[in-house]
């Protein structure tokens, strides 16, 4: 049966108007952070030195209320997350709604799958009002969007099932992150802390491609680009933006990075994220905001390159160097200067050949997650056909 929003929760509302301070003292108080990640991250929260609640008891979440963005990047509208079994009193902050389901009609969790779906991305484009830096939508035009609701024992079965696949898939990614870890780990059990080690200026053991000024134009196809955008903490993310043939030509005039080279983010929100280009990547094109670095195979092997650039020494380094508040940056010359320790290269190879078994473990991994996620997405699909 089709339901208008407004009729299957007890109400959708913006949270409570407080100054946030950087202090983690009083209630947590969510923010649009919060959600980033569609689930309700309780290390992301905002804290005001609220002791007493007194009014804002009023605005503590409920088990089964669902926190929405309304007021975000376009790609973000309508992100959500349901908070279920956290133990711990969470006031509803400003910058994202709280939906609070009518459990007499509907099952939180079914609601919460739904606004993941294609049927609700379908109807949202119709009352998001864009502006210059951001978009939103208001809860009056939400309340109006229409969801179908099957009889509640469905809408119950329905969510055991996508919360069994949903489970298969976090176990697939917390698989990965413990291999990621493992690495880390046998990095400082190879290296300790570099007390001992001969430290070298980067600009003496390495060589930068550096084709940061300019962005070049985009096809809807043709050859990769890799940007800053591809660069996640210590992970090569694959980006769908591309360069035509005659682009590529023209722009491809400093130097040819190959797979294996380290990629560093110079500026931006992701300042400082570092990670090494995949070996199936065999031709594309670099774009803004990243510098490409090649250790000199004499003395610097990448692989220990590009963890060691991971570590909180290294980033300790780079804020003596960077520049802004907040958007942050540091410059080619300024990079270059600095130290990093250079162990013997036959350590170093070793470490590599260590994480290349690794990474083997994860193509296995990375298979599987891919396809849980497909049999997830069609799950989904079924699910909410519209």
């Amino acid at each position: 049966m089709e339901y208008r929003l407004n009729e299957v929760f007890e109400f959708i509302r913006n949270g409570a108007s407080i100054k946030q301070f950087d202090t983690k003292f009083g209630y947590p108080i969510t923010r649009i952070e919060t959600i980033a990640n569609s689930y309700i991250d309780t290390n992301k929260m905002g804290y005001a030195d609220i002791k007493e609640l007194g009014k804002l008891e009023d605005y503590l979440l409920k088990n089964g209320d669902i926190l929405m963005s309304h007021i975000n990047s376009e790609k973000h509208l309508g992100k959500s997350a349901i908070y279920e079994d956290i133990n711990k009193k969470i006031i509803h902050g400003m910058n994202l709604l709280c939906l609070r389901p009518d459990k007499e009609v509907c099952y939180p969790k079914y609601l919460n799958y739904f606004f993941n779906s294609n049927e609700f991305r379908r109807q949202l484009p119709r009352i998001i009002k864009k502006s210059v830096n951001q978009a939103s939508f208001s809860v009056n035009d939400l309340k109006n969007l229409k969801v179908d609701l099957p009889e509640m024992e469905a809408q119950k079965d329905i969510s055991k099932v996508l919360d069994k696949a949903q489970e298969l898939i976090d176990k697939r990614k917390e698989q990965i992150e413990a291999l990621d870890e493992l690495v880390k780990s046998r990095f400082i059990e190879m290296f300790g802390n570099f007390k001992e080690q001969k430290f070298v200026l980067l600009k003496d053991c390495t060589n930068f491609i550096d084709y940061r000024g300019k962005t070049p134009i985009l096809s809807e196809n043709g050859i990769r680009i890799i940007n800053a955008k591809s660069v996640g903490n210590g992970v090569f993310k694959y980006i769908n933006e591309y360069i035509s043939e005659n682009t590529y030509n023209s722009w491809m005039k400093r130097g040819f990075p190959v797979a294996g080279d380290v990629l560093f983010v110079t500026e931006g929100h992701t300042f400082g994220n570092v990670c090494r280009i995949p070996k199936d990547l065999k031709k594309f094109a670099m774009g803004q905001r990243i510098i490409t670095i090649q250790g000199d195979k004499k003395i610097l092997n990448n692989a220990f390159l590009a963890q060691y650039m991971q570590t909180k020494a290294f980033r300790v380094e780079i804020d003596k160097y960077k520049t802004g508040s907040s958007a942050q940056g540091i410059r080619s010359k300024e990079l270059q200067k600095i130290l990093i320790p250079v162990p013997s290269i036959e350590l170093q190879n070793k470490f590599e050949e260590f994480v290349n078994q690794v990474d083997k473990l994860k193509v296995g991994i990375k298979t599987s997650l891919k396809e849980l996620e497909d049999n997830f997405n069609s799950l989904m699909q079924k699910a909410f056909k519209g």
